[in-house]
């Protein structure tokens, strides 16, 4: 891309581009190309899991809306999808981190994240959300208007942040790597070096967050919401957000995925990736969430991490292995990933609800309603989000 693009999203360095290990604008050398098309497929993924809740049979209660007609061909997906996809954006925002760190030097990165995520976020978790919620109260007819929704309920027993708490973890995490980068002298020098990672080391990996999300498993399963204060997240995956953004920056230090460090092979990466996700599914659906012996509840948090490490592996060894010349729709869903991210629940839930009375197929109303809402979302960021000078900035 070149460097006119605009500035970045969260997951991206600066405005002329992401950073190479050596400190250079990407657009100066080569571009991770692949990382740009995960991100991408990613944020298709969580429209398509956001979209697919609606029609799942057994769906969270709470959910924003819901469909009376429902299947458990979407609750495979869903349980599917819901795995990778958070770890997957963590990674990614976690291998761009440190060579903006280097560049930019630890106070111009806060001051930068402050502006490209913590503006968003808290724009997003006070004004976008509440409406968002509020689409629980009217898809179900409750006798409660807007008004006094944001007032009440909304900060009680129904407060949430939507998909904006992401933003929320991940401007914490930026901090607490800059201030890694401050107090660390060790930390602030590390150098880049090309060093192939090592099968023990992948299982080392897994086995550290199988261990951390059971400790907090015990006590609150895998899908489970929490918040302390103002950071919304699931507590059985607090390990994944940490341990992945930070398995991304030994990544980018270790040069993978580029041209002389590791590539992970597809086939293989593939093949255990599949063979995980149906093991994984298969236990999901063979015990309930809760209420299982310690022994079923590790063997599903394994399962899990198993599932979520390969996909990652098999996500970027696929977008590595199919590298093509960068089109102008690819180069546009890549600038607009963030925005479309930011935007599409204004859009989904809405047509979700639109739809509710319609008589069509399932996999018809959600095939609709993720495309319908990935377009909008997509075409409102690319000719508002990533062009307004203020909110350029940002986006």
């Amino acid at each position: 891309m070149k460097a006119s693009r605009g500035p970045p999203g969260p997951w991206e360095s600066t405005p002329g581009g992401r950073l190479n290990m050596d400190g250079s604008s990407a657009t100066e050398t080569t571009r991770l190309q692949a990382l740009d098309n995960l991100r991408v497929f990613v944020i298709f993924l969580v429209v398509v899991l956001h979209g697919s809740i609606c029609y799942m049979a057994y769906a969270p209660e709470w959910w924003y809306v819901l469909d009376p007609h429902r299947s458990m061909a979407f609750t495979y997906l869903v349980l599917l999808v819901d795995v990778p996809i958070m770890p997957a954006m963590f990674f990614l925002a976690g291998y761009f981190a440190f060579p903006s760190l280097a560049k930019r030097g630890a106070v111009r990165f806060v001051k930068d994240k402050l502006v490209r995520i913590g503006v968003p976020w808290a724009f997003g978790a006070l004004v976008l959300a509440p409406p968002t919620a509020y689409m629980i109260y009217y898809s179900r007819n409750l006798p409660m208007s807007l008004a006094t929704f944001w007032r009440t309920d909304f900060w009680g027993k129904a407060f949430q942040q939507s998909v904006y708490w992401f933003l929320g973890v991940l401007l914490l995490l930026f901090l607490l790597t800059a201030l890694a980068f401050a107090l660390s002298r060790r930390f602030a020098a590390w150098k880049p070096e090309i060093r192939r990672p090592t099968w023990r080391l992948f299982a080392l990996f897994v086995l550290t967050m199988s261990a951390g999300s059971l400790l907090i498993g015990v006590n609150h399963p895998l899908d489970q919401w929490s918040h302390v204060y103002v950071l919304v997240y699931q507590p059985a995956r607090v390990p994944l957000y940490t341990g992945y953004f930070i398995l991304g920056i030994v990544a980018c230090r270790q040069g993978w995925f580029t041209g002389q460090g590791y590539r992970p092979a597809p086939f293989r990466w593939l093949a255990l990736c599949l063979a995980f996700g149906l093991l994984y599914l298969t236990g999901r659906i063979a015990f309930p969430a809760t209420g299982q012996a310690i022994a079923v509840t590790a063997a599903t948090v394994l399962l899990f991490n198993l599932f979520c490490f390969s996909s990652l592996m098999a996500g970027v060894a696929l977008f590595q292995a199919r590298l093509g010349p960068e089109r102008f729709f690819r180069r546009s869903r890549a600038r607009n990933s963030y925005g479309i991210y930011y935007l599409h629940p204004l859009f989904l839930y809405p047509l979700a609800l639109i739809f509710v009375p319609l008589s069509l197929p399932l996999a018809v109303k959600a095939a609709a309603i993720v495309l319908l809402a990935y377009l909008a979302s997509w075409g409102v960021s690319a000719a508002i989000l990533t062009r307004l000078p203020g909110l350029r900035r940002m986006f």
